[in-house]
Protein backbone atom coordinates (compact mmCIF):
# COMPACT_ATOMS: atom_id res chain seq x y z
CA UNK A 1 0.00 0.00 0.00
CA UNK A 2 1.11 3.27 -1.27
CA UNK A 3 2.00 6.22 2.06
CA UNK A 4 -0.75 8.24 2.47
CA UNK A 5 0.84 11.83 1.57
CA UNK A 6 -0.03 15.25 2.55
CA UNK A 7 -1.81 16.18 -0.87
CA UNK A 8 -4.49 13.62 -0.16
CA UNK A 9 -5.29 15.49 3.37
CA UNK A 10 -4.57 18.85 2.64
CA UNK A 11 -7.15 21.95 2.15
CA UNK A 12 -6.71 22.97 -1.26
CA UNK A 13 -5.99 26.52 -3.17
CA UNK A 14 -6.11 28.07 0.23
CA UNK A 15 -7.35 31.84 0.53
CA UNK A 16 -4.42 34.15 0.77
CA UNK A 17 -4.75 37.94 2.46
CA UNK A 18 -2.32 40.79 0.68
CA UNK A 19 0.59 42.34 3.62
CA UNK A 20 -1.36 45.45 3.19
CA UNK A 21 -4.83 44.31 4.00
CA UNK A 22 -5.49 45.13 7.55
CA UNK A 23 -5.68 42.61 10.83
CA UNK A 24 -9.33 43.28 10.80
CA UNK A 25 -9.96 42.12 7.22
CA UNK A 26 -7.87 38.81 7.77
CA UNK A 27 -9.65 37.92 11.05
CA UNK A 28 -12.55 38.47 9.52
CA UNK A 29 -11.67 36.08 6.08
CA UNK A 30 -10.31 33.61 8.88
CA UNK A 31 -14.20 34.06 10.69
CA UNK A 32 -15.97 33.64 7.18
CA UNK A 33 -13.88 30.56 5.87
CA UNK A 34 -13.72 28.80 9.29
CA UNK A 35 -9.74 28.55 9.30
CA UNK A 36 -6.95 29.81 11.83
CA UNK A 37 -3.93 30.77 9.10
CA UNK A 38 -3.82 32.55 6.10
CA UNK A 39 -1.39 32.73 3.45
CA UNK A 40 0.49 36.39 3.20
CA UNK A 41 0.64 37.64 -0.49
CA UNK A 42 0.10 35.48 -4.20
CA UNK A 43 -0.03 31.78 -4.36
CA UNK A 44 2.81 32.04 -6.65
CA UNK A 45 4.63 34.37 -3.97
CA UNK A 46 3.66 33.31 -0.62
CA UNK A 47 5.86 36.09 1.87
CA UNK A 48 4.84 34.51 4.98
CA UNK A 49 1.59 33.39 7.37
CA UNK A 50 -0.88 35.01 9.36
CA UNK A 51 -2.30 33.02 12.41
CA UNK A 52 -5.19 33.55 14.52
CA UNK A 53 -2.32 33.37 17.38
CA UNK A 54 -0.16 36.13 15.83
CA UNK A 55 -3.69 38.64 15.81
CA UNK A 56 -3.77 37.32 19.52
CA UNK A 57 -0.03 37.84 20.38
CA UNK A 58 1.23 40.38 18.01
CA UNK A 59 -1.94 42.54 17.75
CA UNK A 60 -4.69 41.86 21.04
CA UNK A 61 -1.84 41.37 23.73
CA UNK A 62 0.04 44.48 22.21
CA UNK A 63 -2.78 46.91 22.20
CA UNK A 64 -2.60 47.42 18.48
CA UNK A 65 -5.47 48.70 15.92
CA UNK A 66 -6.27 45.92 13.64
CA UNK A 67 -8.03 48.12 11.93
CA UNK A 68 -5.10 50.17 11.50
CA UNK A 69 -2.22 47.29 11.32
CA UNK A 70 -1.12 46.00 8.01
CA UNK A 71 -0.87 42.01 8.04
CA UNK A 72 2.67 42.42 6.84
CA UNK A 73 3.83 43.71 10.45
CA UNK A 74 2.29 41.15 12.40
CA UNK A 75 2.83 38.37 10.31
CA UNK A 76 5.05 35.28 10.96
CA UNK A 77 8.11 35.49 8.28
CA UNK A 78 9.23 32.06 8.30
CA UNK A 79 7.13 29.53 6.31
CA UNK A 80 7.00 26.43 7.47
CA UNK A 81 6.46 24.10 4.17
CA UNK A 82 6.33 20.54 2.61
CA UNK A 83 5.59 19.36 -0.87
CA UNK A 84 2.36 18.05 -1.86
CA UNK A 85 4.09 14.20 -2.06
CA UNK A 86 5.64 14.59 1.39
CA UNK A 87 4.25 11.62 3.43
CA UNK A 88 1.98 12.59 6.45
CA UNK A 89 4.57 10.46 8.88
CA UNK A 90 7.23 13.24 7.32
CA UNK A 91 4.45 16.10 7.63
CA UNK A 92 4.32 15.43 11.26
CA UNK A 93 7.98 15.09 11.83
CA UNK A 94 7.86 18.57 10.56
CA UNK A 95 6.04 19.78 12.35
CA UNK A 96 7.39 18.44 15.43
CA UNK A 97 10.69 19.71 15.25
CA UNK A 98 9.82 23.64 14.18
CA UNK A 99 6.70 23.75 16.78
CA UNK A 100 4.12 24.84 14.74
CA UNK A 101 0.55 22.59 13.87
CA UNK A 102 0.15 23.77 10.38
CA UNK A 103 2.29 23.90 7.17
CA UNK A 104 2.05 25.30 3.99
CA UNK A 105 1.78 22.90 1.01
CA UNK A 106 3.53 23.95 -1.93
CA UNK A 107 3.91 22.53 -5.71
CA UNK A 108 7.57 23.74 -6.89
CA UNK A 109 6.95 27.61 -5.34
CA UNK A 110 3.61 27.59 -5.73
CA UNK A 111 1.25 27.63 -2.17
CA UNK A 112 -1.28 24.71 -3.34
CA UNK A 113 -2.29 23.67 0.24
CA UNK A 114 -2.75 24.03 4.10
CA UNK A 115 -1.83 20.70 6.53
CA UNK A 116 -2.76 20.80 9.79
CA UNK A 117 -2.31 18.84 12.55
CA UNK A 118 -6.35 18.17 12.70
CA UNK A 119 -5.97 17.29 8.94
CA UNK A 120 -3.28 14.66 9.97
CA UNK A 121 -5.44 13.08 12.68
CA UNK A 122 -8.32 12.93 10.69
CA UNK A 123 -7.47 11.28 7.77
CA UNK A 124 -5.66 8.52 8.43
CA UNK A 125 -8.05 6.20 8.04
CA UNK A 126 -6.07 3.43 10.55
CA UNK A 127 -5.61 3.48 14.22
CA UNK A 128 -2.62 2.22 14.21
CA UNK A 129 -1.28 4.77 12.05
CA UNK A 130 -3.04 7.46 13.72
CA UNK A 131 -1.24 6.20 16.86
CA UNK A 132 2.23 6.33 14.84
CA UNK A 133 1.22 9.98 14.11
CA UNK A 134 -0.05 10.89 17.55
CA UNK A 135 3.49 9.29 18.83
CA UNK A 136 5.79 11.29 16.46
CA UNK A 137 3.89 14.44 17.87
CA UNK A 138 3.99 14.32 21.49
CA UNK A 139 6.60 12.46 22.62
CA UNK A 140 8.73 15.70 22.28
CA UNK A 141 6.01 17.87 23.75
CA UNK A 142 5.31 16.11 26.85
CA UNK A 143 9.28 16.05 27.55
CA UNK A 144 9.40 20.24 27.17
CA UNK A 145 6.17 20.27 29.25
CA UNK A 146 7.87 18.18 31.99
CA UNK A 147 11.03 20.74 31.71
CA UNK A 148 8.53 23.61 31.86
CA UNK A 149 6.96 22.36 35.11
CA UNK A 150 10.50 21.95 36.78
CA UNK A 151 11.69 25.62 36.37
CA UNK A 152 7.94 26.71 37.60
CA UNK A 153 8.02 23.95 40.33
Amino acid sequence: MEPISVKDIMLYEPFTIKPTQSVTEAAALMKNINCGILPVGEPDNTLGIISDRDITLRVTAEGKDPANTPVKEVMTKILRTCDERTPIEEAAQLMRRHGVCRLVVTRGKRATGIVTLKHLLQNIGDSKASSQILHVLLAPQTAHIKMRGRSHG
